[in-house]
């Protein structure tokens, strides 16, 4: 008898028999000896060994898909397909991967469905929709830039921590499909954990399920779009919105650029993650040389804290958990003059946008008019504003000076000073000069790299 109800089997493995010829006589081939391993370790979490896998061993590519096959995917629970080079080209893989999916269509989004890839596949090349999942990485390489291998047992913690997080999945899985009663309770809160650079790739799925053991929901659940930059940016900016932290590892690797552009993966996915206003924790090993880091790459990496993986790891978890602070008071009517330059107009403009979402009124100078009027409705924003925001972008550095002495006549004058005074440095981030001053109370807030919308939630707070 199998674990779940209403089926015969609980996972059905996929696989071409390319990938499970043995290196040697009378021993396994990888496949027979992963799901071996494999089904022995989810049988250990379940604490049932009722759990069930079926595997076709006559499997060979040469003969027609027996409706006696298609019956057994029908009544399996969840499929597991092996990724390969291999898979991709065997006819008889495509055929019985389609099978299953046309009985059982809803099961990729129900989370039934696992890919582990065993050998690495270009992402164009995998069949949707498994294209969409993330998947198990069971290859390495030696060095950066050789051949892939499978991982075996052999290869120690190497390999079992990636397969205590396969059998962690499927556990849940099957536990949910067991009892859908008792796991219609919503997950944790949801936990954003950045890809990282290959040679992080064991220490990414450490923290993943840590975080799924700890409870947490951990996004990504999907492999992003990597056609274009804006379709990338869509899907990660609809999960930074449902997540409540942010957590990425670092190392001296730059990582890749996805989209041909001038950002490296692990630099894009930081950028969103600040302008969606998401709390962020990112990490780098203590014993990480920071000058051999390269230079367009160690800003990013000195940002993130030194510490132990363990450390780290307790540290997003506590973060998760962590009760939101009570929400202070709120004034009402709170107004903002946002003070631009004409070459810096537009970026003005999308400052305000941003802050009207938090109640912010915000004035800006106006453009129309006689110079007389115009001076006047500068006065008259500075006299009565409840804070004021310069904005560094294009314009010269004299203009912003210049500003900052005129407007000290004016405020100088009021009964009660301004809540808050900030500039904001904008792009370009380069070709700032010095402003040449010390004013007490005034912040700098650093949007060079775009307008970081936690860095202005934090300004609009402070009026409050």
């Amino acid at each position: 008898m199998n674990l779940i109800p209403e089926f015969d089997h609980d996972l059905f493995v996929s696989y071409t028999r390319l990938d499970d010829i043995p290196i040697e006589q009378r021993s396994e081939g990888w496949v027979e000896s992963f799901v071996r391993v494999l089904q022995n370790e989810v049988c250990q979490r379940l604490g049932d060994k009722s759990f069930r896998v079926w595997m076709d061993p006559q499997v060979d590519g040469n003969r027609p898909l027996t409706p006696q096959i298609l019956e057994i995917a029908r009544r399996s629970a969840m499929l597991l397909v092996v990724m390969s080079p291999g898979y991709v080209n065997s006819e008889w893989c495509s055929r019985e991967r389609d099978a299953f999916l046309s009985v059982l269509g809803d099961r990729v989004a129900d989370g039934c469905v696992f890919v582990v890839h065993e050998r690495e596949v270009e992402r164009g090349l995998i069949p949707p929709p498994l294209n969409d999942l993330p998947g198990y990485i069971f290859f390495c390489r030696e060095r950066d830039s050789g051949p892939d291998r499978p991982l075996s047992i052999a290869d120690g913690l190497r390999f079992m921590s990636r397969l205590y997080e396969l059998s962690a999945g499927i556990k849940l899985q099957a536990q949910r499909l067991r009892a859908p009663e008792r796991s219609a309770a919503p997950l944790g809160p949801c936990i954003f954990v950045a890809r990282a650079t290959e040679d992080l790739a064991d220490r990414e799925e450490e923290l993943r399920g840590y975080l799924r053991q700890a409870g947490l929901h951990v996004l990504p659940e999907k492999w992003y779009p990597q056609t274009d930059r804006a379709s990338f940016e869509a899907a990660m900016k609809e999960d930074l919105g449902r997540s409540k932290a942010f957590a990425q590892l670092l190392s001296a690797l730059r990582g890749r650029d996805p989209f041909d552009g001038d950002v490296c993966l692990p630099q894009l996915q930081n950028d969103l993650a600040r302008h969606a206003g998401v709390p962020m924790l990112a990490w780098r090993d203590h014993a990480l040389e920071l000058a051999s880091v390269r230079a367009d790459h160690r800003p990013l990496v000195e940002s993130a804290q030194a510490s132990g993986i363990e450390e780290f790891k307790r540290a997003v978890v506590e973060l998760a958990r962590r009760a939101p602070p009570p929400a202070a008071p709120r004034r009402s009517n709170v107004m903002v003059f946002v003070n631009a330059d004409t070459p810096d107009r537009a970026l003005a403009e999308e400052v305000a946008r941003i802050l009207v979402q938090w109640d912010v009124d915000c004035y800006w100078p106006l453009t129309e008019g006689q110079p007389e009027e115009i001076r006047k409705d500068l006065e008259e924003g500075l006299e009565t504003c409840d804070g004021m925001l310069l904005v560094y972008g294009a314009t010269a550095a004299t203009w912003v000076r210049r500003q900052l002495m005129q407007g000290r006549k004016i405020l100088s004058q009021r009964t009660q000073q301004p809540t808050a005074l900030a500039i904001v440095q904008g792009p370009p981030a380069d070709n700032k000069g010095d402003l040449g001053a010390a004013i007490p109370n005034l912040k700098t807030l650093d949007c060079r790299r775009g307008l970081d919308q936690a860095v202005l939630r934090e300004f609009a707070d402070g009026l409050r």
